[in-house]
């Protein structure tokens, strides 16, 4: 009986450690946000896919680390956000961080395509409208010479 115990106690232990390393792993299988991961751009491989698309090996470490993250550490969005930027750059980040000259070079492109459309939009106003009768003018054609109007009327006389 007394060699039957420490064996009791040891498969009994055994039998408790595949359940606590299944507990310890459960936040690896996690799913992340959509809109955390549609947020970081893979950068690892080179790809520069958006995370949210991109199924490659790189994509699933980058996803592995945001797990870890946020589910072991206990991060938010914007922490897990800061701290892939510490660790791999800004270029992680689908959106530049609304600061400094990133945020300008992001809205750059938007506020220039508006404006030329603006621009374009004068230019043909200018150029076509002076070809067109203004308010008050009359609309009426031209007046013609006496005497290409009495040969319009002969013309018209003999043939109609």
């Amino acid at each position: 009986m007394k060699k039957a115990l420490p064996v009791l106690a040891l498969a009994l232990l055994l039998l408790l450690l595949p359940s606590r390393a299944w507990a310890a792993e459960d936040w690896q299988n996690k799913p992340i946000p959509l809109d955390v991961e549609s947020g970081v751009i893979c950068v690892l491989d080179g790809c520069n896919m958006v995370l949210s698309s991109c199924d490659d090996a790189a994509a699933q470490k980058m996803r592995g680390i945001i797990r870890e993250k946020m589910y072991k550490d206990g991060m938010n969005k914007q922490q897990v956000y800061a701290y892939l930027s510490s660790v791999y750059g800004e270029s992680v980040l689908a959106a530049p961080p609304k600061k400094g000259f990133d945020w300008v070079a992001w809205i750059t492109p938007f506020v220039a395509a508006v404006g030329g459309a603006v621009l374009v939009y004068l230019g043909l106003e200018k150029w076509v409208i002076p070809g067109r009768a203004k308010e008050g003018e009359e609309n009426g054609p031209a007046p013609i010479d006496s005497v290409y109007a009495e040969k319009l009327d002969e013309e018209l006389k003999r043939y109609l």
